[in-house]
């Protein structure tokens, strides 16, 4: 299939993904890309972040034109809107980050460009930082784009030292999302590949990657839960997937081009490995990428959240042949006898493991889900921002079966 057809057909599709409220397009598919890294709070990060700003608006920043003012979230025109790098000097490292910019006119609208930066604070612990942008979808399918938006990619991770991130279609909102969540969901029933939910990430990203997209980032560190760098790639080559090196981590990339993979069709055979080879840097229980339902309406719970994780796993998991008779916590059979699973074993049994070290309650517990044949990974011990201190050895309990 050529460029220019694929572009044709993703257009072609547009009244299925996009929905309007009046005339305004509140629910639409763009190429959007995150990255969530360490010590936010830091003179160093915050050089980062003003450098990977200065690239994004060198690029797109003639497009942007309202933002939310930082300290009180009120929308201005971008004129009106203090200088990022300015902003950044009138804080001390115990303030977050917080800013938005967006095109269009309408901030009640799914705007085709924005950039979002949210930091963790100095006195916090465990908590992350991130950096969010999206882009036209079209843009990805333009020669003339393409080197730019990969090199910009490629920047922020390097520069940011990222922990993970992810790039690819995905389903854009709003800035103020929650009242689309429905329509989120309805989405992303129809598309393997389109990823959602992307708003919640940022609280869960100290547990390890959600999905894998497009582009996968995985830092140095994180490798560490498979046994280093080298342990990585070997991992990453038993299931035909090349990771690229990239400042202190690594790019995977499914493919020349992102895709949407409609539920129609099988699951996409790349998607499939490389969602196998790093099933093991997964947060095996994410919890809810959508907020509670007011009127009984549908959006991501934690059941639902946990199906769609767990969509490339293996055929009939994602969409559910009915949302009716679903319940509301992440699945799993309790297992008739105890199983243990140390870190570096081989998984015999499909299914979601306990750290038993974690004195959480069953719900928030440290999670792993592995398959048969993988790799039972190991408890990275960080510093209250993610100083690597090293690995630690745990016997994962199965929880449920899968």
């Amino acid at each position: 299939m050529s460029m220019s057809m694929r572009a044709e057909e993703i257009e072609a599709l547009a009244a299925d993904y996009q929905y309007l409220y009046g005339k305004r397009i509140v629910v639409t598919v763009g190429f959007t890309a995150s990255f969530y890294f360490w010590g936010g709070h830091t003179p160093q990060k915050r050089a980062a972040l003003a450098d990977c700003m200065e690239a994004f608006e060198k690029l797109y920043g003639q497009h942007l034109s309202w933002g939310c003012e930082p300290e009180s979230w009120v929308t201005l025109k971008i004129k009106k809107m203090p200088r990022f790098q300015d902003y950044m000097k009138t804080l001390d490292e115990d303030d977050a980050v917080a800013w938005y910019a967006a095109s269009g006119t309408d901030d009640e609208a799914a705007n085709e460009y924005s950039i979002s930066i949210l930091t963790e604070r100095g006195w916090m612990n465990g908590e992350m930082s991130s950096l969010r942008f999206q882009l036209p979808r079209k843009l990805v399918f333009d020669p003339a784009h393409q080197q730019e938006i990969s090199t910009l990619l490629h920047f922020c991770q390097a520069r940011l030292d990222t922990f993970h991130g992810r790039a690819g279609f995905g389903v854009v909102l709003p800035e103020q999302l929650t009242e689309w969540e429905p329509e989120e969901l309805d989405v992303a029933t129809r598309y393997f590949t389109l990823y959602a939910g992307d708003d919640t990430d940022q609280t869960q990203a100290p547990n390890g990657i959600k999905s894998v997209d497009y582009l996968t980032f995985i830092g140095d560190v994180l490798c560490e839960r498979i046994g280093g760098r080298i342990a990585f790639e070997a991992y990453c080559r038993r299931h035909g997937v090349a990771p690229m090196r990239n400042g202190n981590g690594y790019i995977i990339r499914a493919g020349d081009l992102p895709e949407l993979a409609p539920v129609a069709d099988r699951l996409p055979e790349t998607y499939v490995r490389f969602n196998a080879a790093l099933r093991p840097l997964r947060n095996g229980n994410y919890g809810s990428m959508g907020s509670g339902s007011i009127k009984g309406e549908l959006r991501f719970d934690r059941c639902t959240s946990d199906l769609w994780i767990r969509r490339f796993d293996a055929p009939n998991i994602w969409p559910p042949a009915s949302f009716i008779g679903l319940g509301r916590s992440a699945p799993g059979v309790k297992p008739a006898r105890k199983l243990e699973l140390k870190s570096g074993d081989t998984c015999t049994r499909y299914g979601r493991y306990r750290d038993p070290d974690d004195d959480a309650d069953d719900e928030d517990a440290r999670c792993v889900v592995l398959q048969e044949g993988d790799l039972a990974p190991y408890r990275l011990k960080l510093g209250p921002h993610g100083e690597f201190l090293g690995r630690e050895s745990v016997a994962w309990e199965l929880h449920g079966e899968l």
